[in-house]
């Protein structure tokens, strides 16, 4: 019986991968999971669960080691390139759209709400020494994991101090970086896309927004399009739309509950909106992407 997309949970990829790898190092335990050596014809394999964004069940710290890829996280996108490490937050929407070749990375998958918002990064360029470093970590990990009994404990500790090591690289790129002005626009932009992040799928009146930071819906459009390239309302849909596609193929909720929980008047506004943006109606998008 062949399984649809809808059913696979971002957390179950893990699972799925296990037998792809075959032969290759991957061990997981309960919350925890190490992929070492994750090259790209395994990654093919994520891309190929992963055809629309998909929201992450844990956290994820990738270090690649060889090649490039391009990952769209949330609302931004990402140009990936060896050596660094990628920080990839519980609860985060993902879309890895392609990789080259070559591409190699370390994956460690972990819980814990908010361990990594805090480093304020979602991607670390890596100095030679640094990557060295997080080599070494890894290994360590991955070896300790393999011991019988498993040692919880010592596991957790690892992961923390990796979590660290990215912070205190994190911390050290930025202080050695040329301080730039960030402009008003600049600055009310990050604030609008965490706005929107946070309830685009609830309130999608421009007003909203201009009220939440204080200024005029003329002034919210005029800065956001002068700071992006784009109007307030591009950034609202690309939110929406994402979140509607992640519930049509990761969930079995019906197009009329989507609807509700998305906070449309009724289904078959739902349907036209989601039509107007994709070119396919909730039916059709869900069809399309269900089989694996």
């Amino acid at each position: 019986m062949e399984t649809t997309i809808h059913q696979l949970a971002i957390a179950e990829v893990r699972t799925r991968l296990k037998s792809a790898a075959a032969g290759r190092r991957f061990f997981s335990r309960n919350d925890f999971s190490i992929q070492m050596d994750a090259d790209s014809g395994i990654m093919r394999d994520v891309l190929r669960l992963l055809r629309v964004p998909a929201r992450l069940g844990e956290n994820r710290i990738a270090i690649v080691i060889s090649g490039s890829a391009s990952w769209r996280l949330n609302l931004s996108g990402y140009e990936v390139s060896a050596p660094c490490a990628v920080l990839l937050p519980e609860g985060a929407l993902l879309w890895i759209q392609s990789m080259s070749a070559d591409f190699c990375c370390h994956v460690l998958a972990f819980s814990g709400k908010n361990r990594l918002q805090a480093i304020g990064t979602n991607l670390i360029k890596l100095e030679r020494e640094d990557a060295d470093d997080f080599e070494q970590l890894y290994h360590i990990l991955w070896t300790l994991s393999l011991r019988y009994p498993f040692r919880e404990e010592v596991v957790r500790s690892l992961v923390d101090a990796i979590v660290e090591n990215c912070s205190t690289v994190a911390s050290r790129q930025l202080a050695a970086t040329p301080e730039r002005h960030i402009s008003r626009k600049e600055e009310l932009l990050r604030q609008f896309l965490a706005l929107v992040a946070a309830c685009a799928t609830q309130e999608r009146n421009l007003s909203f927004y201009a009220d939440r930071l204080c200024i005029s819906v003329h002034y919210l459009c005029e800065s956001i399009h002068d700071a992006s390239g784009h109007y307030p309302k591009y950034w609202i849909d690309e939110t929406l739309t994402s979140e509607a596609k992640y519930l049509l193929c990761y969930t079995d909720r019906s197009a009329a509950a989507i609807s509700a929980e998305l906070n449309f008047s009724n289904p078959a506004f739902f349907s036209r909106y989601f039509k107007r943006e994709t070119g396919l109606t909730p039916g059709e998008f869900r069809l399309r992407h269900a089989r694996v």
